[in-house]
């Protein structure tokens, strides 16, 4: 049994119009502060909360559209939260299977070759006096435009076959803890079978209570509690009160139940409660599997130690965590991870993680991960991840680099660049044009030039506004016209803006090392003028290496004896040996060619970039900026003044 979809109708942050989203086995909820994760988690907490307080539907749940709320119109509000599981274990051999029996008088089959499908749907309406009507049904049929048109309510028992466990990223954990341990260890300890443990826990309770008489405190009270009794009560029965512990009187004992651990620091024993709040997330996590697990064993009738009717066991269990990162340090989180893929690897369990951290997506598929995002109107959009088809090369490079800068997910704004240099020197240039990337949320992600066009389709597909800087590379091999020439096949894949651009323009373009190569004649600037309207900027006329050492050749410590004509053997050096023709630089950029082999081609470029920006001040970086990077920011600039905050 797998929780596959989750459709959300005016649930606090979404909208009207109904947003499905699609679950994995473990799904990561990743966005902006304030684009829906939590909403998500607490629909589902509505739905199968197994803190019953969870699943009451509250005013705050119903969205307002902003329109109305400045009218002052709050008329009658609805909202609704759909849960669609499928059952992939009736795939597979047969076998008796705990999840069919309760769901299956209200499954549904759309054809042979599907699977069978449950579908619950929470519904609630406010009225004008605030009082809230709720329903939760199974959806036996629908229309052509999938609404129901025919639902049966559902029993508190077929409720309670579905846990969520919900850990809210706000939360006392150590709360959490004693719920657990009252609610799910109460319950299964309640249910075990004492019975022979009966007659030995009553003689130890006679033993405690004779031992306590024998203390004066108790003599002198129960003497006075008989005297005071006699004289209230007459009766032969009754007549004579004592203070004892009740015998065999297990429930009474398991209600002083708590969890300990030792060996403590210079004490034997510690409670639970003396844990810290990232110790005390791990402990409810730990609950939770392990009663689930328990269950799960009962149901199969893998043990006989307890009563599976007073357990009353989920079939489904569902963990959903929110901003675990707040409370653990990364190496707790990559074993609650670990743990929860493996819990959500069986067919009754799943998990959802809503997360801000990068360092856990560093092992996450891309394919697990829902991105919401607000949209101008302030309501919740849900996008997946649109990857290269698995037989396709770019598909292990796009999933490597997304693994790599997972940074990208929770950016207001991504910058595609070549490589290590572009991640050093854009932020800094950023910072003194006054969009400092950290405040901005601006990404610099490294493509090394290679399955552009994929990024570009991952990232419109998240609703990510995009730039690309990439390097002309003018005179090495396939570089100039061959870059342009690049770009515009890039484009034809997955084009960025509404163009009539198609296969004749890339036939009839020069090529890379023709007699017509020149970029500076008309055709080549409107060329360029058209690629950065299309969001795509070349460092020129090398690369952005070149272009920031001739623009601070002090900085970049440039001396003046470097600065000669090269010869052909450091040509080929930093042209590559089947370079193009070199009379496409001017003179003053070819007496650069010995410093930029020595800075970049012989040395570190990170180290040479670090050194000059250290010694660069943000008035004189503007002053000088170049003239692309002036034009690629105003850009940057623009697209995220359109974005909601």
């Amino acid at each position: 049994m797998k929780l596959t979809q989750l459709r959300i109708n005016n649930f606090q942050s979404f909208g009207p119009q109904a947003t499905t989203i699609l679950l994995d086995g473990l799904t990561f909820l990743l966005g902006p502060n304030g684009a829906g994760k939590t909403a998500v988690l607490q629909a589902l907490a509505r739905l199968f909360g197994f803190d019953p307080s969870l699943r009451r539907v509250r005013r705050t749940d119903f969205n307002i559209s902003s329109a109305d709320l400045a009218k002052g119109q709050h008329g009658p509000l609805k909202l609704w939260i759909e849960a669609q599981f499928e059952f992939p274990e009736l795939k597979g051999k047969k076998g008796k299977h705990a999840t069919i029996p309760v769901h299956f008088a209200h499954m549904r089959l759309e054809s042979a070759d599907d699977l069978p499908t449950v579908r619950f749907r929470l519904s609630a309406e406010l009225d004008e006096d605030g009082e809230i009507e709720e329903s939760l049904v199974y959806v036996i049929q629908v229309d052509g435009h999938g609404e129901p048109v025919k639902t049966v309510p559902v029993p508190k028992l077929g409720r309670n076959a579905i846990h969520v466990h919900y850990l809210p990223a706000r939360r006392d954990p150590g709360d959490h803890v004693s719920y657990s341990v009252n609610s799910l260890l109460g319950r299964a300890l309640r249910a075990a079978d004492w019975q022979a443990e009966i007659e030995a826990i009553g003689d130890l309770t006679d033993s405690i209570s004779e031992a306590l008489a024998d203390n004066a405190a108790i003599t002198g009270i129960g003497e006075k509690l008989a005297a005071q009794w006699k004289s209230l009560h007459k009766g032969a029965y009754y007549s004579n009160p004592s203070l004892s512990f009740e015998r065999n009187e297990i429930e009474s004992l398991l209600r002083h139940l708590t969890i300990g651990f030792a060996p403590g620091h210079g004490e034997p024993m510690v409670d639970f409660s003396r844990l810290s709040d990232g110790q005390q997330s791990l402990l409810y996590v730990s609950l939770v599997l392990a009663v689930q697990a328990i269950g799960r064993d009962v149901l199969a009738k893998k043990t006989d130690a307890f009563d599976v009717d007073k357990l009353r066991p989920a079939v489904f269990t569902l963990v959903a965590m929110e901003e675990p990162e707040n409370s653990l340090s990364p190496h707790y989180l990559g074993r609650v991870i670990k743990a929860l893929t493996s819990f959500a690897g069986e067919h009754d369990a799943q998990a959802m993680v809503a997360t801000h951290a990068p360092s856990l997506l560093r092992r996450v598929p891309p394919e697990n991960v829902r991105y919401l995002r607000l949209d101008a109107a302030r309501r919740t959009t849900v996008s997946s991840i649109v990857m290269p088809p698995a037989a396709d090369e770019a598909h292990k490079f796009v999933r490597e680099a997304v693994q790599a800068f997972p940074e990208l997910y929770f950016s207001r704004l991504v910058i595609l660049g070549e490589g290590d240099s572009e991640e050093i020197v854009l932020p800094r240039l950023l910072q003194a044009t006054g969009l400092e990337a950290d405040e901005t949320s601006i990404a610099v992600v490294p493509l090394g030039g290679r399955h552009v066009n994929h990024f570009w389709r991952l990232l419109h597909g998240l609703g990510i506004p995009y730039v690309t800087l990439l390097d002309l590379d003018l005179a090495r091999y396939q570089g100039g016209w061959g870059r342009a020439r690049y770009v515009i096949q890039q484009l034809l894949k997955f084009p960025t803006i509404q163009s009539n651009l198609n296969q004749q323009h890339l036939d009839e373009l020069a090529k890379w090392n023709g007699p017509d190569n020149v970029l500076t004649s008309k055709n080549g600037k409107g060329w360029f003028k058209f690629f950065e309207d299309a969001g795509v900027f070349f460092s020129e006329p090398l690369d952005l290496d070149f272009t920031m050492m001739t623009t601070f050749p002090d900085a970049y410590g440039v001396t003046d004896e470097e600065l000669d004509n090269p010869d052909d053997e450091r040509i080929s050096a930093v042209l590559g040996k089947s370079h193009g023709d070199v009379d496409q630089y001017s003179e003053e950029e070819l007496k650069y060619f010995d410093a930029y082999h020595r800075l970049f081609k012989l040395g570190s470029k990170p180290a040479a970039h670090l050194t000059a920006l250290a010694e660069l001040s943000d008035f004189e970086l503007e002053l000088e900026m170049p003239a692309v990077f002036e034009r690629l920011f105003a850009q940057v600039k623009a697209k995220l003044e359109a974005l909601p905050e």
